[in-house]
């Protein structure tokens, strides 16, 4: 009996008691993966995971055997329920690196904000158990040391954090429902429109919307968005749209709106790392004259997206850095150091 047949014949089990039949087919698909994955466990041990008691359990053990799954009950201390190790449900034609890459590439980072975490856990399960035998401990100790973690090492935002908005959107975008949303513009003011979802993009520590404004597609960034309702009315069919597509377009307008900027600055060595971190590119160059100070320091080139990356850049390295070119650069440092003490001098303090 092959593993549709299989199914079927649990579904036809189930549909013969009280019990949601949905609930128990998954439960008796969850006790396969289990024992699939563990080789053997105790009565007591299944009815702690699948949340059932000990005497659903030795049910659910009889019902598999009587739809043809080779699972069956021992006595003894070594006993407990097995079932045939050559029984399986194997993904098929899936090799030795797609199975890594399946088990890396899974992260509760973005299932979690969707309250999906529990759902992914339980997924995995059941993919680690079709996984091929000669495949499995590797794939599982891969992704155990391998960990993605988009957020960084600062708390996330408060803005950023999934709220009342983010589960209106989420309910929107994946039921298929128009959107009444408030959101915000750089400049504080705000605008009420009615939006037709197509989806979320989590990129970095922020996730947005991209939704029709009418013949438009816009990206709108969740934390901007200050009231969210779902609309009984449905989405109009985007069944052609393509959201990673439309992602990158964005993106790659997003940055055709810089002009890159080249600059020439002396920076401390100590501070080597963090400019290898916060610009484009930074690379040893010659220079003509000598550096601030005698010793440990580099010439060096440094690229940045445009003017105001590199004035936020520079201004943060301090007096560690030294700009030499360009000269417009070096003046607008100069002037805006001057601006801030003014600024803090007029405050009397």
């Amino acid at each position: 009996m092959d593993g549709v047949e299989v199914r079927e014949h649990w579904c036809h089990l189930v549909s013969r008691t009280c019990e949601d039949e949905s609930v128990r087919a998954d439960r008796l698909l969850s006790m396969i993966w289990l024992l699939r994955t563990h080789g053997r466990l105790s009565a007591s041990d299944l009815a702690q995971r699948l949340e059932v008691s000990r005497r659903t359990v030795l049910r659910d053990v009889e019902a598999l055997s009587t739809a043809g799954v080779p699972v069956w009950c021992e006595r003894g201390p070594h006993g407990g329920v097995r079932i045939d190790p050559d029984f399986r449900i194997d993904v098929t034609g899936l090799n030795r690196e797609e199975s890594r890459a399946l088990f890396v590439g899974l992260t509760s980072w973005g299932a979690a904000p969707l309250g999906l975490g529990d759902a992914l856990a339980s997924a995995s399960r059941k993919l680690l158990a079709a996984v091929p035998d000669s495949y499995r401990s590797r794939s599982v100790s891969i992704a155990s040391r391998v960990v993605v973690d988009p957020q960084g090492w600062l708390p996330l935002p408060e803005s950023e954090r999934a709220d009342a908005v983010f589960h209106a959107v989420q309910e929107a975008v994946l039921t298929r429902h128009r959107l009444r949303m408030v959101f915000r513009h750089k400049s504080r003011t705000t605008t009420q429109d009615i939006v037709d979802p197509h989806g979320i993009v989590a990129a970095g520590r922020s996730w947005y919307l991209c939704a029709s404004h009418g013949a438009e597609v816009r990206f709108t960034r969740l934390s901007r968005i200050e009231e969210a309702d779902v609309l009984s009315e449905e989405c109009a069919d985007d069944s052609g749209f393509d959201m990673a597509v439309a992602w990158q377009k964005q993106r790659e307008e997003f940055l055709d709106r810089f002009e890159a900027i080249t600059a020439t600055v002396w920076v401390r060595d100590e501070r080597w790392s963090d400019v290898q971190e916060w610009t484009l590119r930074a690379t040893t160059t010659d220079a003509d004259g000598e550096p601030p100070e005698d010793d440990g320091w580099s010439c060096l080139q440094l690229e940045f997206m445009d003017h105001l990356h590199a004035m936020t850049i520079l201004l943060r390295l301090g007096p560690d850095a030294c700009v030499i070119a360009p000269k417009r650069l070096r003046q607008d440092l100069l002037d805006y150091v001057d601006l801030v003490r003014e600024r803090y001098r007029a405050d009397g303090t």
